[in-house]
């Protein structure tokens, strides 16, 4: 059988893979009897000799290919590798079966994909997972935090929402944090999640920061709009986005020191390693270089503001544009 795993929700889509990994039996034998291929230098040979193995003292084995469907095409005006497809199609209809094969693909295909369109014919084979939508956040926490035996309430969601952003693996680790400090004797309040993210407050600010380190100028111009629209003071906006990259620098620049993340949250006065983590993770977005260049670029921002050689606003799209690219 053949199961088809596409989206942008990574984080679910590898939750589901290792859900079907569980099912198969001993986690040891199910890993001596999996294959993963990346798909970009993949041939249809390749994949064929791999899906076609017979499994090692097991019932079934496992082959989980990575991007290869997106890659020869078939979607939107393009035709795709019509013969590959045309050939695949038919290898995939005569699996043994013995064997699962996974296609995880990190983008939506197209319904006119015909591979696709062959799996669709399949009961349960194909499985579309989404990342949730800003505002459909809070939500997915709490349905999250439910899963794991705990309560959270909504005021407390939406501010974890707005530090972690779309980033369900973060996001996750971050309930699985709070869910063990309350033990799930109480629901988690917006104090615990200010507990134990420091830099809440700045959350908006820091959605931004992480917008732009995943270059999704979008998301960074719709965090701007919003605050601008809101009122907020657009040099004020610039600090903010100014003192979060300068704390990414300041980390990174500790960690490339040899510091740990325990010691550069006591360098900082932070209470806990927590905040010093996940600076650090959102810091490997970026080289020194560049968070350097970056830290140059705001300044010169602030400077045409202030002298008047350019308007605020426009000043503020321009920057986040160009940090985005």
């Amino acid at each position: 059988m053949f199961y088809i795993f596409h989206g942008s929700d990574e984080f679910s889509a590898k939750e589901t893979l290792s859900r079907l990994k569980t099912r198969l039996g001993d986690s040891a034998m199910v890993d001596l009897n999996t294959t993963e291929l990346e798909g970009a230098a993949l041939t249809l040979n390749e994949l064929i000799h791999h899906a076609n193995a017979v499994p090692f003292l097991a019932p079934k084995r496992v082959v989980i290919v990575y991007g290869y469907l997106s890659k020869l095409g078939g979607t939107g005006r393009g035709k795709g590798d019509v013969d590959t497809l045309k050939k695949l199609a038919v290898a995939l209809q005569n699996l043994p079966p013995t064997t699962n094969l996974v296609f995880m693909e990190a983008v939506t295909l197209k319904a006119s994909h015909p591979i696709l369109k062959l799996a669709l014919k399949t009961d349960k084979s194909v499985h579309l997972f989404d990342t949730p939508k800003a505002g459909q956040l809070p939500q997915w926490i709490e349905n999250r935090t439910a899963q794991k035996g705990g309560q959270i309430e909504h005021q407390a969601a939406t501010a974890l929402a707005n530090v972690a952003g779309d980033d369900l693996r973060a996001l996750d680790n971050e309930i699985e944090k709070l869910t063990l400090y309350v033990n799930n004797q109480r629901p988690i309040r917006l104090s615990d999640v200010e507990l134990l993210c420091p830099y809440t407050s700045d959350s908006e600010t820091f959605a931004m920061t992480k917008a732009i380190g995943r270059r999704d100028a979008r998301s960074a111009l719709d965090q701007l709009h919003k605050r601008l629209q809101e009122g907020q003071n657009a040099l004020a906006i610039l600090g903010g986005i100014s003192a979060q990259f300068r704390g990414l620098l300041e980390v990174k620049s500790m960690a490339a020191a040899g510091l740990s993340p325990a010691e550069i949250a006591r360098h900082k006065g932070w209470r806990s390693d927590y905040a010093a983590k996940m600076r650090l993770q959102e810091a490997r977005r970026f080289s020194l270089e560049q968070l350097v260049q970056i830290f140059a670029t705001l300044l010169e921002t602030d400077k045409a503001i202030k002298t008047g050689q350019i308007e605020q606003k426009l000043a503020l799209d321009i920057l986040v544009s160009h940090l985005c690219r």
